[in-house]
This record gives C-alpha cells, sequence and structure tokens, in this order.
C-alpha cells in the first residue's frame, strides 16, 4: 500500500472535519443561504437532501447489522450488493450536508473532493487490509462495486442477509439517525445567525 494511501487512511475523519468545514466556511463567508429542511417544500433543494438522508440512514443501518468487524469478509446482506455500504451511507450524508449548506456548486466540487482525495483511497486501503488479515477467504471472494449498487443481486443480498440488532448498536448504525434531526436543525441555526450577522 501507498504511504500516502496509509496516510490518507489513518487520518480521514480530520480530512474529512477540514472539508465540512470549507463548506460551512465559505457559506458563511459568501453570505450563501443554506436550505431550509424544516418547512416542506417542492423544490429539490428540499427533497433531494431529504431522499439522501433517509437513503444513508437505510443503508448504513443495514451494512452495520451484517458487519463482522475484524472476523470475516462480510459477505451477506447489503454486502452483497456494495463493498462499502457504510461508507456509502456516510456519502450520502455528506452529499445532502453539502448541497444544503450553503452554494449547492461549491458543495458538490467540495463533496468530489472528499469521495475522490479521502474516501476512494481508504476504501483502497480497507481492501487491502481485508487482503492481508483474510487472504483464503480473498481469494475467492467476488466483490460488488465499491460504492454503486449492483442491484442485479437483489434477491441473493435479501436470502443472505444476518442483520443482527446488537451488530447494528455495537457498529455505530443506530447513530446515524441522529443526522435525520441534526442536519435541519444546524441549517435552521445557521440561517438564524447569518440573519443576524446581516443586521
Amino acid at each position: 500500500m501507498k504511504p500516502i494511501v496509509r496516510w490518507i487512511h489513518r487520518r480521514r475523519p480530520v480530512l474529512t472535519a477540514v472539508v465540512v468545514l470549507a463548506a460551512l466556511g465559505h457559506s458563511i463567508a459568501t453570505d450563501a443561504k443554506p436550505a431550509d429542511l424544516l418547512t416542506p417544500r417542492e423544490t429539490w433543494r428540499f427533497w433531494l437532501p431529504w431522499a439522501l438522508m433517509i437513503f444513508g440512514v437505510a443503508v448504513r443501518l443495514w451494512g452495520s447489522g451484517n458487519l463482522r468487524k475484524n472476523q470475516e469478509i462480510t459477505n451477506s446482506g447489503i454486502y452483497v450488493l456494495v463493498r462499502h455500504p457504510l461508507y456509502l451511507g456516510s456519502l450520502a450524508f455528506l452529499l445532502s450536508y453539502f448541497l444544503t449548506v450553503g452554494d449547492p456548486g461549491i458543495g458538490a466540487v467540495l463533496f468530489l473532493i472528499l469521495l475522490g482525495g479521502i474516501y476512494y483511497p481508504t476504501m483502497r486501503a480497507e481492501e487491502e487490509h481485508l487482503r492481508t488479515t483474510f487472504p483464503a477467504e480473498f481469494s475467492s471472494y467476488r466483490p460488488p462495486p465499491r460504492l454503486l449498487p449492483d442491484l442485479s443481486r437483489l434477491r441473493e443480498s435479501l436470502e443472505s442477509d444476518r442483520f443482527d440488532v446488537r451488530a447494528a448498536y455495537r457498529n455505530l448504525g443506530f447513530r446515524s439517525l441522529w443526522f435525520l434531526v441534526g442536519l435541519p436543525l444546524f441549517l435552521r441555526v445557521l440561517t438564524e445567525l447569518q440573519n443576524r450577522i446581516a443586521v
């Protein structure tokens, strides 16, 4: 594994925070208005973030309930469809944040930087870890796509599902539910803050 990939993998939370704060900083500096996710509207800037958040919660819960961390190469449930469901769920949350915190165009650019510069190397590092930790399993492993679910294998994923509530709790899957409350409230507070600064 390349040293830069290892370095990014170890610092993913900090690097992610830097990109997230960059979007927030841009919003405050340019007075770009955050989206309102508490007042229902028939605009993409309302329904798309909600769809992404609900999708992200579902994917993370399903993935965390099937994950047997450091015990095996998980190949059941959603792991039949997508190799990194927990990252897929997190990226759905983050995309909803980047599209709503300020200028959606700047947010999309920052999201692509996050995806290509931080999450992609992290996924590669974790795959290498699995290869070295479970060499026998890995040799016969038929990996699904990294992030775009292979829906042609949906039936297989449902038949192989081993969802366990305790595993979902242990793997922090239920923590993702807070995002459904946290982002809309955060955007409302940010809007109020910007309004007070503008006065």
